[in-house]
């Protein structure tokens, strides 16, 4: 499975939701869309989680946790923004919205609960990926 591409995916859906909530959206026509996304989307993350969870072998585990948790964040970001009625579709003008925003809000702050604590088993610190180590440095350097 392709972590990096997979979760790149679910945010690129999260902020095409996000932009389309921004503009004036005829109900009609993306009401049941959307809400047919974000229930998509909501079950993917649990599946990456799921499947991340059981491959404890693999060598990036740690920053596909770091990754799957920061698009959580994103999800509840759009979620809230639903809820809150800060966007076209909100909780305020379409209440049939609100019992399923709220339950993936729900699911999601229980993924993510689940999520830290998979990272604190797995070793928790993801190290930053921009930095050189010394090993790297040296060979970098080596007849400069």
């Amino acid at each position: 499975m392709n972590y990096d591409d997979n979760i790149f995916i679910l945010n690129v859906k999260i902020r095409a939701i996000y932009d389309m909530l921004l503009l004036d959206a005829d109900p009609d026509i993306f009401l049941e869309r959307t809400l047919e996304d974000l229930d998509f989307i909501g079950a993917k993350l649990i599946l990456l989680q799921k499947y991340l969870a059981m491959n404890k072998q693999l060598i990036s585990r740690n920053q596909q946790l770091h990754n799957l948790d920061e698009t959580y964040d994103r999800f509840l970001n759009l979620l809230n923004e639903m809820s809150r009625g800060t966007v076209c579709f909100n909780a305020d003008s379409y209440p049939i919205i609100c019992e399923p925003i709220n339950k993936l809000i729900a699911n999601c702050v229980e993924g993510q609960k689940q999520l830290k604590e998979l990272t604190a088993t797995a070793g928790g610190n993801v190290s930053d990926t921009r930095l050189v180590g010394t090993d790297e440095l040296t060979a970098l350097l080596d007849g400069m």
